[in-house]
């Protein structure tokens, strides 16, 4: 009893050694089939009691090559150069002011959404035209970037995901304040920016929809990506 142990521990070590080795005949195609003593996940599948998972990793690149001519893989993933990022809009009870980074890829209908299904929002939603006024805007066309808008909820709540594809990030070489004309805009950021302490921003408020009141955001503070604001510029000299 006990030398069978010895050689069942034995054939285990030898089975693990193998395992996590993958060599040439452990491709296939321009993936790497990777087949190690890992715990399944994911489309990973076990071939025998515990012993082995075939799993499909995605292309190799820099850090997924092999260690020179052995074979061996080092890192099987392949992580994209850009991940689309997803954003919702959270709406407390009452007016909101909001916006988006850039125009999203989903309607204004589908966006305002709950996960009931019910609309999370009264009525359509309200941009500023040139005269000052509002303009409403159809539940068919998209959220439109940079630009603030108001919204109504009546009890608030989470709308579904949707993204921007064109949206500017930082380094894209595009100051944000040059985004802004000179007098009042109603704005939102593509992304998180500082409110400078000098410079051509002389001030920003903000919409606190607990108080239903204005709060200014003093130099220093952040303007967020999915709000929106106020933001009064100076002529240039």
């Amino acid at each position: 009893m006990k030398s069978e142990s010895v050689i069942l521990v034995a054939v285990l070590g030898l089975a693990l050694g193998l395992a996590l080795t993958a060599t040439a005949a452990d491709t296939v195609s321009s993936q790497f089939r990777v087949q190690g003593t890992v715990v399944p996940a994911g489309a990973g599948r076990t071939t025998a009691p515990g012993l082995v998972l075939d799993q499909i990793v995605a292309q190799p690149e820099a850090f997924g090559a092999a260690a020179g001519e052995s074979g061996t893989v080092l890192h099987g993933w392949r992580f994209p150069p850009a991940v689309e990022r997803l954003y919702r809009f959270a709406l407390a009870a009452g007016w909101n002011l909001k916006g988006a980074p850039s125009t999203s890829d989903q309607t204004m209908g589908f966006i305002f959404t709950g996960a009931a299904g019910a609309p999370i929002k009264i009525g359509h939603i309200q941009y500023p035209a040139p005269d000052g006024s509002l303009v409403e805007a159809d539940d068919t066309d998209p959220v439109l970037g940079l630009q603030a808008f108001w919204v109504f909820s009546y009890w608030g709540g989470t709308s579904r995901p949707f993204a921007t594809p064109d949206a500017l990030q930082p380094g894209d070489g595009t100051d944000w304040q040059d985004l802004l004309r000179p007098g009042w805009n109603l704005f939102s950021p593509p992304y998180m920016v500082t409110v400078p302490a000098r410079g051509r921003i002389a001030v920003a408020w903000r919409w606190d929809p607990a108080t239903t009141a204005y709060v200014v955001v003093a130099p220093g503070e952040v303007l967020r990506p999915l709000e929106g604001y106020w933001v009064y510029v100076l002529d240039p000299e």
